[in-house]
């Protein structure tokens, strides 16, 4: 039975998939659209063209770069990456937007690009300056992660991300079915020890904190859904804390943890406004 979210997905990687390797690793990003730039880290499911729907909207009036995650172990052989791609397509001034686990990412690149990004979008995701006992967490997860049988491994990622999946209701069955194929068939057991050795690595190092913020000078936008399960009502507090100032709030109203799945439209629309 063909699933037309993955006919989509492949689709929208065919128009706009580019690649490029970096240090013997073979980075694939999507490049789209024309006008200010937004570069766009995506969650946890590494795949950026889950977002094909949304992506395609933003591109109308902003050029639009999104990569995939390859399986590395460190957040700053993820960050080289990065540089290679922004380099590779011009980009010296951006906004930087993540969504979840892409909220991570994009907190790590703003500490080590604080003058080229013009804002920061953070959408269902939280402060970055973990404690160090997720760091410890993350450690012991990598070791299950590498002994562990691999599709066990990827089941439990797979159940994970099911759990905060908020698509519209006649689509979940596809949607779910689309993640777990990308999750059995595209994703390695390398790609699920990177999820979590990239986190780790990020939290024992501690360079996102109120003193390296300091450096940037661009607005911190947060969206935020009420029915989010992942989202805190602390959050916010403790971003204020993190940028030294108070992020500018936008609600995503009941979207959920996925909202660029759930209603495409409506969320680039109020992407827009943080972009504005």
């Amino acid at each position: 039975m063909t699933n037309p979210i993955l006919e989509s997905m492949q689709r929208f990687g065919e128009a706009n998939g580019k690649g490029l390797t970096v240090q013997d690793t073979r980075w694939r990003y999507y490049a789209l659209g024309r006008g200010p730039a937004v570069v766009w880290m995506t969650g946890g499911l590494r795949r950026a063209a889950f977002g094909f729907a949304f992506l395609e909207r933003l591109a109308r009036r902003h050029r639009v770069v999104a990569p995939d995650y390859p399986p590395l172990m460190t957040f700053d052989s993820m960050a080289a990456g990065f540089d290679a791609i922004l380099q590779a397509e011009g980009l010296d001034r951006f906004a930087l937007g993540g969504q979840s686990y892409g909220g991570l990412m994009a907190q790590g690149y703003l500490v080590r690009r604080p003058k080229a990004v013009v804002r920061l979008v953070l959408s269902s995701t939280g402060p970055a300056n973990y404690g160090p006992l997720w760091g410890l967490l993350g450690g012991l997860v990598i070791t299950l992660a590498r002994v562990l049988p691999e599709r066990s491994m990827k089941r439990m990622l797979a159940a994970g991300s099911g759990k905060v999946l908020s698509t519209p209701g006649g689509e979940h069955d596809e949607w779910q079915a689309a993640l777990e194929h990308v999750v059995e068939n595209d994703l390695t057991r390398a790609d699920v020890v990177s999820h979590f050795a990239v986190a780790a690595d990020h939290i024992r190092s501690r360079r996102v904190n109120p003193q390296a913020l300091a450096a940037s000078p661009g607005r911190v936008v947060v969206l935020t859904a009420a029915n989010d399960p992942t989202q805190s009502p602390k959050d916010v507090q403790a971003y204020g804390a993190l940028f030294g100032k108070p992020p500018e709030v936008l609600s995503l109203g009941m979207l959920g943890h996925t909202a660029a799945l759930q209603d495409p439209a409506a969320y680039v629309e109020i992407l827009e406004q943080a972009l504005t």
